[in-house]
């Protein structure tokens, strides 16, 4: 896909790599469709991207954990944008405590934004696309989901089920020409290491194999004119969770071990 005057909805675009995959769509041509529930960063994010590529890129303040904005969105766009071409569900959210600990309030919060908010967007949007027999989704999974460690359970819960909605999605769509993308990043350099553990702990222990969001941008805009299956990084992070695959006792030792458990 070359996406120059295409319309790319990116979801979580306030602020970290939803903000990084703004500026490298727009750097590629293309009009942007950025959504969050922080209206002043959006808006910022949406002004450089117009800046970058000098094409549309529209603002619309959003909580997508609540049915009735989701029920909105779609008038929305078919009034201010027509067509999605580009779906990239970015949002999302987690936490990193201990199973039996996590207050229910934030067990709900991940799983409406991470697991059903996406599920219910990619319906609305998918059938349009559907309707055009053209388009492509991508939804931003993790290596939680592949490769789960001690206080991530719930969090890797929901990126397991992002994974897996892709893999029977993709086989479901491909007969009407809509290509599925699932990007499975390990830890990055955002916002998101904060959110998920406020003492920093986990951000500074992972600091040399976080990944730089700008670079993971381009490398998802390119899988995105590829029509690539799947991106997984670090190459590490990959490397164990096919470990565990076919030694998952052993893999289990290793992973809750101080060397590689770093929560």
């Amino acid at each position: 896909m070359n996406l120059t005057n295409k319309t790319v909805l990116i979801t979580g675009a306030s602020g970290g790599l939803g903000a990084a995959l703004a500026y490298a769509a727009a750097a590629r041509g293309a009009n942007l469709v950025l959504c969050a529930r922080r209206g002043e960063r959006l808006r910022q994010v949406a002004a450089r991207a117009r800046a970058i590529s000098g094409k549309r890129a529209d603002a619309i303040r959003i909580d997508l954990t609540q049915p009735d904005q989701l029920d909105r969105l779609l008038p929305i766009l078919q009034q201010k944008v027509g067509a999605v071409d580009v779906l990239i569900n970015n949002a999302g959210v987690g936490y990193f405590e201990n199973a039996l600990d996590l207050p229910d309030e934030k067990l709900r919060q991940i799983m409406r934004l991470d697991v059903v908010s996406l599920i219910q967007l990619t319906q609305k949007i998918g059938l349009t696309m559907a309707a055009l027999r053209r388009g492509t989704i991508v939804n931003i999974g993790s290596q939680a989901g592949k490769l789960v460690t001690p206080k991530a359970s719930v969090y890797a819960a929901a990126k397991a089920a992002v994974i897996a909605y892709s893999n029977g999605l993709r086989m479901e769509l491909r007969p009407l020409n809509i290509h599925v993308l699932t990007v499975n990043p390990g830890p990055i350099k955002t916002e998101f290491a904060h959110i998920a553990d406020p003492t920093d702990h986990y951000a500074q222990a992972v600091a040399a194999i976080a990944l730089d969001p700008e670079q993971l941008a381009k490398k998802i805009i390119r899988g995105i004119e590829r029509d690539l299956r799947e991106i997984n990084a670090p190459w590490p992070m990959e490397l164990a969770a096919k470990l565990r695959t076919f030694a998952p006792g052993i893999a289990d030792h290793l992973i809750a071990s101080p060397l590689f458990n770093r929560k």
